[in-house]
Order: C-alpha cells, then structure tokens, then sequence
C-alpha cells in the first residue's frame, strides 16, 4: 500500500462522506481545507483520488480504489508519510479520535442489524433455540435505533431458524419486558428464539 499522511487518509474520508465530485472551493467553505500540491498529487499518483485540475477551482471523487482501501480498518500506524515523533500532540490527538471514529463507524456498516441481533442473541443463549427476553437483548444493540431493531426483529422473522413470540404468562413480565416488546401484527411480542428446528 502507498505511503499515505493522517491528511491524506482525512481528505479521501471526507470525500467518501460526501459521495460525489467536490471542489476546492466547497471543501474551502465547509471544511476550511483545499486538497493541492502534494497532497493532491499524491492521492492521484495512487489512485485513489481522480482530480479534475483542467481549471479552477479543482474538483476531486473518491475512486473505486479509493472506496476498497477505506474498506479496511486504519490503525494509529497508518500515517506514515507524517511519523508520530514529528506530529503534535494534537495532531496525535486528531488523528487517535480519526482512526477510532472511521473505524467504529466502519464496523456499523459493515455488519446488518440483523447480523447483531444473532450475535447477541448467541451472546445470550445457552444453546441454539433457547427462548431470550428482548429486555436482555436490546442493550447489546447500542447504536442502533429502536425503530432499526424493530425492523430487523420483522425481517429475521422471514428466516426459517427464527421466532418472536409473545409471553403466554403476562403476570410474569415487568415494566422493562413490556417496554422490550416488539408489535407485529397487532401483537406484542417479547421473546426471540434463533437456531430453531
């Protein structure tokens, strides 16, 4: 892989969040950065970002290559142009909250919803097709919305293996079952079982 800066791999972030052709002068007023001289040659000479320097101001994308090398978690060594002895410690400090931010929001992309709610719920079960409260399995999905939850709980129901169903001894549940429960079809239901045969 190409020597890339802690700049670098932030240039090619942003142009990945913005999703489209941006110019100097957009990244100017939004960001309070324009990506010129080596920088710019840089990640052209790499392939990861296509510039348009035919006129002013330059426009850049992100390219598919580009998109595949952000595929890819960044570590705190990854900046090698620019060594950590060399850098502030604010700089260190930048690209630390950099690294942890990318890579966090990487993994939440990475894996569905539906992908966290079975591996909670393996987390949780003793054995496959044991019955889990959604009270317990809720908290092991931070991050993602109720509304998200709901509808990968409705999704998973299409899959063979998988069962919502409601409490049949309602007197049993407390205030955070009933909170946990899911409606579907008119029903709430509290409780998931995957791995069922």
């Amino acid at each position: 892989m190409p020597d890339l800066s802690s700049a670098d791999h932030a240039f090619l972030i942003l142009l990945k969040n913005e999703g489209r052709q941006v110019s100097n002068t957009e990244l100017n007023r939004q960001y309070g950065v324009t990506l010129i001289g080596a920088a710019c040659m840089r990640l052209n000479g790499t392939g990861y970002v296509d510039s348009d320097t035919t006129r002013r101001p330059y426009r850049h994308h992100l390219t598919e290559d580009g998109r595949k090398l952000l595929d890819q978690q960044l570590s705190i060594d990854s900046d090698v142009v620019e060594p950590k002895a060399k850098r502030s410690p604010a700089e260190k400090a930048l690209w630390a909250a950099l690294v942890s931010t990318f890579n966090r929001q990487s993994v939440s992309t990475s894996v569905s919803v539906e992908d966290r709610v079975r591996r909670a719920y393996t987390d949780l079960s003793a054995k496959p097709g044991q019955w889990i409260g959604l009270a317990q399995l809720r908290p092991l999905l931070a991050g993602v919305s109720r509304a998200e939850q709901d509808r990968a709980l409705v999704r998973l129901l299409e899959s063979d293996d998988v069962r919502l169903e409601p409490e049949p001894h309602r007197h049993r549940l407390g205030d955070e079952d009933r909170a946990a429960a899911v409606r579907i079809g008119g029903e709430e239901r509290h409780k998931l079982a995957i791995g069922v045969r």
